[in-house]
């Protein structure tokens, strides 16, 4: 059994992490160290260490010696290493083998098992699972307050380097004190589940909204002088998230932009050093949004793979696309102040010497073109630019720039979520329509078999005819609503949404008399086609009709006077008449359109 196999408890893992960050601090400061004085140190400390936490400590030891070793150009070999430690060969093989390829796909735990797990918390549901684990939305009663539980793949279980890159990762984050940065409460593990507790985020991934369409230009520009601020935090913190993608920004309902999952962070020790674990030569990121250094799996990432990150993420927001091959400069795409072209195109220049430095001359470079263009008074510069500040103070300034990104945020997320609303609304009357359908498929077999097994029978003919004309009405009446209602697009403009919602509701309304109205009517051939033919007898079946005539007609006629286009009170009898459904969904859209959202 190698040392991947094996468990360390998570007081271990720390000692070993804190031994390793010594260990690279000298490096870094140009006194490298030997292993075998680490060990010596370490031997004479903890006398009762165990031999699996010294085979751990030596295999992560032996991991960074090389990589710092590489980075001098000096080229060390395993077999060095093995005649330095000839009587743990085993571990030295170990530590520079390959990493074990994941059977699949995450299978995360049920909400039963960890509720089993963790008593303290109430699990609610599975919000999602990534290549780091599984997230899901508890409660901590005690605390009266949400939380979001992150735990590990069961497969690395076992995996003592895996585990101890997990409570290096966790010691990390639990620095990070941040508005724009998710917050880790607390990390460890349960048996052989290990886990973080971190701070939960009500609102979508930008991921999420981007798909929807529902960014505009406005919004981006808000959202990133955010990233920037977190970022800054991070890197004079010593660490670098290295995957920056929409996946890992949440918006929260507030409109506060955080960043989440700095689950392939690494500390690092001076400007331009590196650190790594055990996967020294992994190339960490997601490839679409990766800086061209991480890709070519160099030694000298930094912090400016995450400013070229931020650079992908920018321009995917403004435009939609992704920066890949020959692309265009945003404005091209976007009407946007041509000055941001220099400002994203800088961030995605491929030698992180020519990129931005720092995460904070992003912003600054954003917040400068928007006072140079307010101040100039050009709209076309400025157009879509929402820092602008009528006040002369910088410190006034930068408080009515913050104000206004988190009012287009919050804007951003109310839309969403009042579009989400209209959707809801609507599902009612889709699945009523449903029955619907399901209704007329019924009259037209009821129809049918009225007619066709009478044919010599004339008003079982004529009432079986007109049952399955029916029939066909009703079941096309619901499959246009049905339509009209998938039809809708949620990411257009509030004026094409509400085109629709009115198109519907025609539809809708035009069927009420046809479908509706008809059964003062109708029930007769229903009547006769399940075989109750005395209502055609002369004493029931004139008064029937005429009763149902002087009933449809008064129908009809108080429906299209109250519906008519002089009477004041028109628009608010059709929202009556059209259902529930549709005027919930036209509260929303008008409660999007007094908010001035588009």
């Amino acid at each position: 059994m190698n040392i991947r196999q094996k468990k360390l408890p998570i007081a271990a893992l720390e000692r070993i992490d804190d031994l390793c960050a010594e260990f690279e601090r000298k490096w870094q400061s140009d006194e490298p160290p030997t292993i075998e004085s680490v060990l010596m140190v370490e031997s004479a400390r903890t006398a009762d260490a165990s031999t699996l936490e010294r085979d751990v400590l030596l295999a992560e030891l032996v991991v960074l010696d090389i990589d710092y070793r590489r980075r001098r150009g000096e080229t060390p070999t395993k077999q060095e290493y093995l005649d330095r430690f000839p009587d743990r060969a085993a571990v030295v093989n170990d530590a520079l083998a390959d990493a074990p390829v994941r059977a699949g796909a995450l299978q995360p735990p049920t909400v039963g098992q960890l509720a089993e797990l963790f008593p303290s918390l109430e699990i609610i549901e599975l919000v999602g699972a990534g290549g780091m684990g599984a997230v899901y939305k508890a409660r901590q009663p005690g605390l009266d307050r949400l939380v979001a539980l992150k735990v590990l793949p069961s497969e690395f279980d076992h995996d003592v380097k895996f585990a101890l890159r997990f409570t290096r990762e966790a010691r990390t984050l639990a620095k990070l004190s941040h508005p724009n940065i998710v917050s880790v409460h607390e990390f460890g593990n349960v048996g052989e589940t290990y886990y973080f507790l971190m701070e939960f985020v009500d609102g979508s991934t930008l991921r999420d909204i981007v798909t929807a369409g529902q960014l505009s230009p406005e919004h981006a520009l808000a959202i990133v002088p955010h990233l920037c601020d977190a970022l800054q935090y991070a890197h004079d913190k010593g660490i670098v998230h290295r995957d920056i993608k929409p996946e890992n920004i949440l918006i929260a309902a507030d409109g506060t932009v955080k960043i989440a999952d700095f689950g392939l962070s690494r500390i690092l020790g001076d400007e331009g050093q590196q650190e790594a674990l055990t996967g020294t030569h992994q190339i960490m990121g997601t490839p679409r949004y990766m800086a061209p250094e991480q890709l070519e799996g160099t030694r000298s990432v930094d912090h400016r793979a995450d400013i070229y990150s931020l650079g992908v993420v920018f321009y995917e927001m403004l435009t939609g696309e992704l920066p890949i091959g020959r692309f265009s400069a945003p404005s091209k795409k976007v009407k946007i102040d041509v000055r941001l072209d220099e400002v994203v195109l800088r961030t995605l220049e491929k030698e992180p010497r020519r990129r931005y430095q720092r995460a904070s001359q992003v912003k600054s470079d954003m917040e400068s073109i928007a006072s140079q263009g307010v101040a100039a008074g050009d709209p076309a510069e400025a157009r879509t630019v929402i820092y602008e500040s009528s006040s002369r103070d910088d410190l006034g300034a930068g408080t009515a720039n913050i104000a206004q990104q988190e009012l287009a945020g919050r804007m951003l997320l109310t839309r969403r979520q009042l579009m989400d609303r209209i959707e809801q609304s609507l599902r009612p009357l889709f699945r009523w329509q449903l029955l619907q359908a399901v209704l007329g498929v019924a009259l037209i077999a009821l129809g049918a078999q009225c007619w066709a097994r009478n044919t010599d029978v004339p008003h079982r003919v004529v009432n079986g005819v007109i049952l399955h004309v029916y029939g066909v009405l009703v079941f096309a009446q619901a499959l246009l609503v049905c339509t009209r209602v998938r039809r809708i697009d949620y990411s257009k403009p509030v004026r094409d949404i509400r085109e629709k919602l009115d198109s519907l509701r025609s539809g809708y309304l035009r069927a009420g008399v046809l479908i509706g109205f008809v059964w003062w009517l109708m029930w007769i051939p229903v009547a006769v086609a399940l075989g109750f033919d005395f209502v055609l007898y002369p004493n029931s079946i004139y008064p029937s009709l005429i009763v149902g005539v002087v009933g449809f007609g008064v129908s009809v006629w108080l429906y299209l006077r109250v519906l008519r286009t002089g009477n004041p009170s028109a628009e608010t009898w059709k929202r009556k008449l059209a259902g529930e459904s549709i005027a919930a969904a036209y509260l929303a859209l008008d409660e999007i359109e007094s908010a001035q959202i588009n």
